[in-house]
Formats: C-alpha cells, sequence, structure tokens
C-alpha cells in the first residue's frame, strides 16, 4: 500500500457557476502529493455554463456528466462508480477547503480499524461560525448538524471522535465499501442520506468519526435557495420516515415508527389550528354548533407532512426490501448505535412539545434512548468550585443542581461568569474557561451547546438573558429570596428591582427554590408575573440545598476549633455570636476559631459588619483571620474542626435563606451554632445536629457554649448527627428528584412571555416569505387573517402569550 492512499475529490454540482468560482481554486491549492489526488466535478443536468467554465479554466479537472439533475444521492453515486480510488470525498459546490483539507480527513480515515468514513468540520464561509461540528438525530430520523449557526470558540470542537454521520457536503469514505453498502439512498433525491448512510455504516459493523482539523467554508444551502418550502418540507419528512423503516431492529422500528407517525399528523392539525385555518373543534361529535364551511384551507407546507406519509406509502414494498437487506447485515444491535443519536428528545420547531413528551412516554422511547437522558446547561451567576477556585453559596448550589442531575444520568454542562476567573485563568482547563458567560454571549453559549433545558441560577441571571432567542425550556433556580440583596448592594432602586424580579419570571418556564419557605414566599411574585394557579403548583417546587453522597471523614485538631467561613455580604451579621464566644475562649484559655472570608470576588457588594469584626477578631490571641481559600482547602479546614458557628442576626432574607455553608458544614460532620428561626433550623433540632438559639439572647449563646467546652462526648455524638442528618436528608441523591423529572419531561410554559417573543418572530418571517414568493396580495391574503387571530386569542385571554 502507497504512503498516501489515492482520492478523488467530487464536486457535486447543478447549475452552480457562481459557487465553483470559489470552490475549485482551493481545491487546486490543497496540501495532497497530486499523483495520488484526482479532481471530479459531477454535472447534474447543468443549464448554466458549468461546464464551460470548468473545461476553459480547469481543463485537468475531470467531468463526469448527467443529462438531467438525479439529486445529490444518485449524483454521487453515480460519480463514486466512475473511480477507482481507495476514498472518495464528497464536497459540494458551495464549499471552499483549508489547505490540509484532503491529508486530514485522510489521517482521520485511517486513524484505527474499523473507521471507514469521516466527517469535516465546516464553518461558514468568513469562518466565524459553525455550520458543521458533529452529528446528533432524533428518534424519528431528523438529522441536526452540532454547533450549528453558533460562533466559533477557542477550544471546542477541537477532538476527532465518533459521530453518528458525515455531513454529505464535506466527507471522505472508503469507495469501495460506499459501493458495497449501497452508497446514497437514491430515493432520497436530497436530505438525509447522508444520515441514513452513517447509520446503516454504524448498524452494519463500521465506525464513522469526526475530522475537525479537516476543514471547509460553506455559503450554506446555496444551492437549495431555489426550492419551494413545502417541497423540502416534504422530502425531510419522507426521507425520515424512510430512514426509521430501514434502520431499527426489528424490536424497535415498530413503536419508533408508530411515535414518529403519531406526531408528524399532530403537528399538522396542531400547527393549522393555530394559524387559525381549522378548529379542531368543528369536528366534535358533542358540539353543539359547528362551521358553515365545507372545505378548509390549509397551507402547503402543512399538507406536505400528509404526502410525504403517502409518498412512504406508495414506496413501502422497496423500502421494506431495503430494510431485509440492512438487517439482514446487521452487526449491532440498537443498544450499540442509539448513543450516538446525542439529542434522541430534541424539540422540533413544528412539534408541540406536549405531544412529543405524550407519544416518548406512551412508547417508552425514554428507556430506549437511555431512561430520558437529557443535555442540561447551567447558568451560574457565581464563581463555580473547580479545584483552585474559592466559592461562594450561590456557586454551590448551581454546581450541586448539575451534580445531582449527572447522577441520574444526564449530560451537564456548566457555566460561569467570566469575570470570576479574572487573575485565575491559569487555574482552570481551557475548556471550563471557553464556556464562561458574559451578558451578551449567553444565547450564543445556548446555541453552541445546543442543551435539552437551560437551568438558570438566580433571577438577576435571567433577567439580562436574550431568552427570546432560547428555544428550549428555561428552569430559573432561585438560591436565596433575594429580598433585600439587591437594594443593599445598591443595583436600582426597590420598585425597579421588583420590575425586573417580575420580568425574569416570566420568562421561566419552571421555577426552583431552595427550601420550602422561599416556594411559598415566590408564590405571590409568581402571581404577579401572571403564573396561573396550575403553573404555581405544576411548574415550581422547593429542591433542598444539598451536595455529594460522599462524605467527608472527620479527622479533628487535637483542640477544641470552631470555624466560620463564607463572603462578606451586608445583610448577614453574625458579630454578636462571635464575639461572645472570642470572651468565652479567652477567659477559659481553651480553645481556638478560624474564621475565613472576604469581599465578593466579582460583585462590588459592600462587606457589611465584616471588615471591622475582622479586624477586632484578629486582636485576639485564640482567633486565625484568613482570606477566602480554595475550596477543597476550606473543606480541609472544616474536616479537622469541631464545631461550626452560624449565628446571624434575624432579618426577613435570613428568615427565607436555606444556607449553603450550614448545608456544608454538616456534610462535613460539623454540628452547627444556628439560628431557631429558619428552614434549617427544624432539620437540625430534629436530628440533633448541632444548638439552635436566638441570635439576640446571650445567656443562651453561652450557655451552649458551655456545654460545648464541658461535654465533648455531646459535640462528638452531635456530630454524627450531622453526618445522618446529611446522609438521610440533604445528599442530592435524594433531593434532585423533582428537576430531574422537570429536565426529563421540559416544555414550554403556555404563558411564558417568551411565547408571545417566539409568535412575533414567527409573523415577521411568515410576512417576509410570503411578500417574496407572492408579494403584497400574497400578505394580504394569508399573514393579516393569521394576525386577526393572533389579536382575538389575546383578546379573549390575556395571559395567553398570544
Amino acid at each position: 500500500m502507497p504512503e498516501f492512499p489515492t482520492v478523488t475529490v467530487i464536486v457535486l454540482n447543478y447549475n452552480g457557476r457562481q459557487h465553483l468560482e470559489g470552490c475549485l481554486p482551493s481545491l487546486v491549492q490543497v496540501d495532497y502529493p497530486a499523483d495520488c489526488l484526482t479532481l471530479m466535478v459531477m454535472d447534474n443536468g447543468s443549464t448554466d455554463d458549468s461546464v464551460a467554465f470548468v473545461t476553459r479554466e480547469y481543463p485537468h479537472i475531470r467531468i463526469v456528466r448527467s443529462e438531467k439533475n438525479l439529486g445529490f444521492a444518485a449524483g454521487n453515486n453515480l460519480a463514486a462508480r466512475q473511480t477507482d480510488s481507495q476514498y472518495v470525498i464528497f464536497l459540494n459546490n458551495d464549499m471552499r477547503v483549508d489547505r490540509q483539507f484532503v491529508r486530514a480527513l485522510v489521517e482521520a480515515v485511517q486513524s484505527e480499524p474499523d473507521v471507514v468514513c469521516a466527517a469535516a468540520k465546516i464553518l461558514n464561509w468568513d469562518g466565524s461560525r459553525y455550520d458543521f461540528a458533529g452529528s446528533a438525530a432524533h428518534f424519528a430520523g431528523y438529522a441536526y448538524q452540532l454547533g450549528f449557526g453558533s460562533p466559533v470558540m477557542e477550544g471546542a470542537f477541537e477532538e476527532m471522535c465518533p459521530t453518528l454521520f458525515a455531513c454529505g457536503g464535506a466527507m471522505i469514505i472508503d469507495r469501495q465499501v460506499f459501493l458495497d453498502v449501497g452508497g446514497f439512498d437514491e430515493d432520497y433525491f436530497i436530505y438525509f442520506e447522508d444520515m441514513d448512510l452513517g447509520w446503516r455504516l454504524w448498524v452494519l459493523g463500521y465506525k464513522v468519526v469526526f475530522a475537525p482539523k479537516a476543514i471547509a467554508y460553506h455559503h450554506h444551502h446555496g444551492t437549495m435557495r431555489s426550492f419551494a418550502n413545502h417541497r423540502k418540507a416534504l422530502l425531510t419528512r419522507r426521507n425520515a420516515l424512510y430512514s426509521v423503516i430501514k434502520n431499527y431492529e426489528d424490536s424497535t422500528m415498530p413503536q419508533v415508527l408508530a411515535a414518529a407517525l403519531l406526531e408528524l399528523t399532530d403537528s399538522v392539525i396542531t400547527q393549522a389550528a393555530r394559524k387559525h385555518q381549522i378548529d379542531p373543534k368543528d369536528f366534535d361529535i358533542t358540539a353543539q354548533h359547528s362551521s358553515s364551511t365545507a372545505r378548509v384551507s390549509i397551507d402547503r407546507e402543512l399538507i406536505s407532512t400528509l404526502v410525504a406519509i403517502h409518498e412512504v406509502v406508495q414506496a413501502l414494498p422497496r423500502v421494506m426490501e431495503k430494510r431485509r437487506t440492512v438487517q439482514s447485515l446487521r452487526r449491532r444491535r440498537d443498544s450499540e448505535v442509539l448513543s450516538l443519536f446525542r439529542r434522541p428528545f430534541r424539540l422540533r420547531t413544528e412539534l408541540d412539545t406536549r405531544t412529543q413528551n405524550s407519544v416518548t412516554e406512551a412508547f417508552d422511547l425514554e428507556q430506549l434512548f437511555g431512561a430520558g437522558r437529557r443535555r442540561v446547561l447551567v447558568f451560574s451567576s457565581d464563581i463555580l468550585p473547580y479545584p483552585g477556585l474559592p466559592t461562594v453559596g450561590s456557586g454551590l448550589r448551581a454546581w450541586s443542581l448539575g451534580e445531582g442531575l449527572k447522577c441520574m444520568g444526564h449530560e451537564v454542562i456548566f457555566s460561569m461568569p467570566r469575570a470570576t476567573l479574572k487573575g485565575r485563568e491559569h487555574l482552570i482547563p481551557q475548556d471550563v474557561a471557553t464556556l464562561t458567560w458574559e451578558w451578551y454571549t449567553m444565547h450564543e453559549l445556548v446555541r453552541q451547546m445546543e442543551p435539552d433545558v437551560v437551568i438558570v441560577c438566580n433571577w438577576p441571571l435571567l433577567d439580562i438573558m436574550d431568552a427570546e432567542k432560547v428555544e428550549v425550556p428555561i428552569v430559573l433556580d432561585q438560591h436565596g429570596p433575594h429580598l433585600m440583596e439587591r437594594d443593599l448592594q445598591g443595583f436600582g432602586d426597590h420598585d425597579d428591582n421588583a420590575r425586573r424580579k417580575i420580568n425574569a419570571l416570566r420568562k421561566a418556564d419552571y421555577f426552583t427554590c431552595a427550601g420550602h419557605r422561599q416556594l411559598t414566599y415566590f408564590q405571590a411574585w409568581l402571581e404577579r408575573a401572571q403564573w396561573s394557579e396550575h403553573e404555581r403548583q405544576e411548574r415550581s417546587c422547593a429542591i433542598p440545598l444539598s451536595l455529594s453522597p460522599e462524605l467527608p471523614t472527620r479527622q479533628p485538631r487535637p483542640e477544641l476549633t470552631f470555624v466560620y467561613g463564607g463572603v462578606f455580604l451586608p445583610w448577614q451579621d453574625p458579630s454578636v455570636a462571635l464575639s461572645v464566644l472570642v470572651e468565652e475562649m479567652e477567659r477559659r484559655e481553651r480553645g481556638q476559631l478560624r474564621f475565613f472570608g472576604g469581599r465578593h470576588l466579582v460583585y462590588p457588594v459592600h462587606p457589611g459588619v465584616f471588615e471591622d469584626l475582622a479586624a477586632r477578631l484578629r486582636q485576639s490571641p485564640r482567633v486565625i483571620v484568613s482570606d477566602l481559600i480554595d475550596h477543597a482547602e476550606l473543606i480541609e479546614e472544616y474536616r479537622q474542626a469541631h464545631v461550626a458557628i452560624d449565628l446571624m442576626k434575624r432579618n426577613p432574607e435570613r428568615e427565607l435563606a436555606f444556607t449553603t455553608r450550614t448545608v456544608e458544614y454538616l456534610w462535613c460532620g460539623l454540628p452547627v451554632i444556628y439560628n431557631d428561626y429558619s428552614e434549617l433550623s427544624d432539620y437540625i433540632r430534629e436530628y440533633q445536629a448541632g444548638w439552635t438559639v436566638d441570635p439576640d439572647n446571650l445567656d443562651a449563646i453561652r450557655a451552649v457554649l458551655d456545654e460545648i467546652f464541658d461535654r465533648p462526648d455531646l459535640v462528638a455524638e452531635r456530630g454524627r448527627n450531622a453526618h445522618r442528618l446529611v446522609t438521610e436528608r440533604l445528599t442530592w441523591d435524594r433531593t434532585i428528584g423533582p428537576l430531574d423529572m422537570i429536565v426529563r419531561h421540559a416544555n414550554f410554559r403556555p404563558s411564558a412571555d417568551r411565547a408571545k417573543e417566539r409568535w412575533l418572530r414567527h409573523l415577521l418571517e411568515r410576512t417576509m416569505v410570503r411578500f417574496r414568493h407572492g408579494g403584497l396580495s400574497s400578505v394580504v391574503r394569508e399573514v393579516i387573517p393569521y394576525m386577526r387571530w393572533r389579536l382575538g386569542q389575546y383578546l379573549s385571554n390575556p395571559r395567553s402569550g398570544a
């Protein structure tokens, strides 16, 4: 075998002279031995001067001609039969390629045994955004391009990895294998034949990989702009059904096909009703009145779905014969292949989310694709506890939610504010830094990561988020009440903050918070944000702050040691309790307090009483005052202490707080001196995991300290109780259940403000399409009745998001 295998690059062309002018110059400059490389233009019956252009400007490029447009599949199949190269590269005519394009594809396709096909990374024409960075698929046979439309980011999509299929517009494949497995299915004409081929290759025992070093640049769908939307819709729906019928194994195909067909037919009725083209109530046998109109008028694009099903029925004998061939040659079970789908339940724009949830549950598709595993993007409002970084409560809350969902089998991606890493960039991996957010990049991160659900931690973050561009359900998690914080931080006035809070709640599809008292408090806010009573009952829940089920082991110091740790915040004041503790230690000449704290790492929050408090504490030889430290170091300090003290003066914020650091103390086996007025106080009392006391009662505080100094056996017992409390009530595997159910069955809240934004955007797009294809008369005929119906919906139900 020669050092370089022979390769033929096949450029499929149909009336694409203007595209060839950008494509062919890049191909003649690729870095690959000329004697091993053949360039070919497969002309699909062009009527422009494409052939003359190639003949005149590139006489060394081979031309294969068809008298008619064979489509993508048959055209490329014909070209592959006209060469004897070991590999063929299929390239759309509206591409240009990097100089290392061919060499990188060859290296990828020869990277390991069984790899016979590799996908190039495709960017837009100027290289600023991704067009294809790997593949995914819906269970009903729809293909997706990972990263599509998102900005290119350093460190993203840089690793070679298995992928379900290669984009047919820029891929390499072993020519003989391509021909042996049947090539592209010519019944498809165009759309999804590349997904069908990749799926088939995996079923037959081969492998497909993504080759990130092979880069092509694309004028997206430059060739397809002349095709009417209803014809494109027919091809995608029909071809998806072809793939389902051919490629699923016998035990799987019937249930998936049934679900896919029900989704499709329901989408026709749902969309027609939304466009006011039909009223399903007219067909109800019990209806008192019905429309006097004998006929209804439905968009061609909707009817194309029914025509697609009709064409599948007509082609069934031929499709079933292909199925028998694929299944007879099967080398892998569905259980070995379906994980490559990656997005089997991604919401499709034409579907109602309730429809998809209903059919996937009815036909048990979640079990088929890994028990409803979802991809979740968690936006933290604060720094996350990565190794080497300090953390704060809200960051730890975001982390615990994500880790809890991971333990339920979901794929979780974390994003924290970019500002939190200033001066700390060297402490974290590059892929973590790449995922940090600025307020204006959040929706782009959503596009790039393509999650099924987004979790936004704390309402100020959702307030600034461009949520109308987020086309997946949003869960708003509230770590604390945010009752006093904004006012004390000087972020706007009270009325402005109230408006912003309501704005954020209106954008959310689900609401979670850290405790039942918080949930009660937020009900009034949700109502002000126009959440219906039913929505408040069904879409909001409390998830207590919780940590890993793997608890640290205790290793206490010989000397009795107290700890206090946390960011300095103006609505917190432990000064009375800490002062009493210092007095008692000095009187007894025993004990030590280790105090860890500092100003917030990012936000300009006033430190309140803390800086003066820290200065006073430093004067005592019994106190060690430290700045904020790495989270792992802080946990080590907690492990070596005996008692935590977290006793704050009472205020509305503290009454509603479910404090992160307190849960972390308990998790480390520390009994806590805590207040007697909050929800977490009830947990501590029930388990005798510390002492609850009125923070203004100095005698009660001294009595507790006397007990701690005089009864080391009691301290040890309550430390064990702290571990028992966390193990039984506050580990994320025990608390995450409600959020797990939300993530698995997430859909859009009908009355969310984003519904208005979506239909307004849809209206604009609809108007532009109708004007482009039919002029002003088409807009008057089709768009204005739609606007009247929407207005009628809004007037009859202003909360509907019409």
